[in-house]
């Protein structure tokens, strides 16, 4: 099985390969793993510059409409070159992407799905290209203000708290993300279970849900399994934070539920 791989924030694909080199030596069978390097450079993931060497990559530094965009772009180009690809394997912000991708594609009936399989690992809920941008408003004492970006709103502060505005600037706040926004950015809304398009669409495929009840982003992974779909959807929390697991238990599982996701594939195919 062809595997493409997308690696989190702050990281890179040498990085991705050594975070599920274990999962990668556990899984029998003859299995391709190719990965995909971010365009935008970046700071590099807490812990990570101790460990790793640079450079630190991502592929948008922040939920623009252009730098999702050219996110897509970017993934679709390649599968276009180097594909096709059997699934996809996404840490952190590799996972919200190629979830993004699918979702997008979920929405064109006449359109096959990207992959047969998605594994995610720590996701977070991807941003929507199609759904209305909140605008950044920027006081000149700093004060960030996201307003909705629909043209009949008339910059009115957007309603949709849940998954757009409010949430948007509570992540950004709690993560130090202020400084980048700009006045008069466009950010993008993230896709959420509970409302559409979401609540009316999901990716067509077989999902692992890997997440960890002491990450951060525990809960928009959750979120994020119920955008899988009726063909299965699988969720393994290994109980720690915003990581691919490398203690033997939790290796064992997660190697156990991406075998049988694979072996479910190949049966329906």
């Amino acid at each position: 099985m062809r595997f493409l791989c997308l690696h989190g924030m702050g990281t890179n694909p040498q990085i991705l390969e050594a975070q599920i080199g274990l999962l990668r030596a556990q899984l029998p069978g003859s299995n391709d793993f190719v990965y995909l390097p971010g365009e935008v450079e970046c700071e590099a993931a807490p812990g990570v510059s101790a460990i790793y060497p640079g450079p630190y990559l991502c592929y948008y530094d922040l939920p623009t409409t252009t730098g999702v965009a050219d996110a897509h772009d970017l993934v679709l180009a390649f599968i276009e070159d180097e594909g096709p690809f059997d699934a996809v394997i996404g840490f952190s912000q590799g996972a919200a992407l190629a979830s993004s991708l699918m979702l997008r594609r979920a929405k064109d009936a006449s359109c096959a799905p990207l992959f047969q399989l998605a594994i995610f690992i720590c996701a977070s809920l991807p941003f929507d290209l199609d759904a209305p941008p909140v605008v950044v408003k920027k006081s000149s004492g700093g004060r960030l203000q996201f307003l909705d970006g629909t043209a009949s709103s008339g910059g009115r502060e957007s309603s949709q708290s849940s998954v757009g505005a409010q949430s948007i600037l509570q992540e950004f706040h709690a993560r130090g993300y202020n400084g980048l926004l700009e006045d008069g950015m466009h950010v993008l809304r993230r896709y959420h279970p509970k409302m559409p398009p979401g609540a009316n669409l999901n990716m067509g495929v077989p999902t692992v849900n890997i997440v960890g009840k002491k990450d951060g982003y525990h809960q928009q992974g959750l979120s994020l399994a119920k955008l899988g779909g009726s063909r299965g959807t699988v969720v393994l929390d290994h109980g720690g934070g915003h990581e691919v697991p490398r203690d033997l238990l939790s290796v064992r599982k997660m190697t156990k539920v991406v075998q049988d996701a694979i072996e479910k594939v190949r049966f329906q195919c």
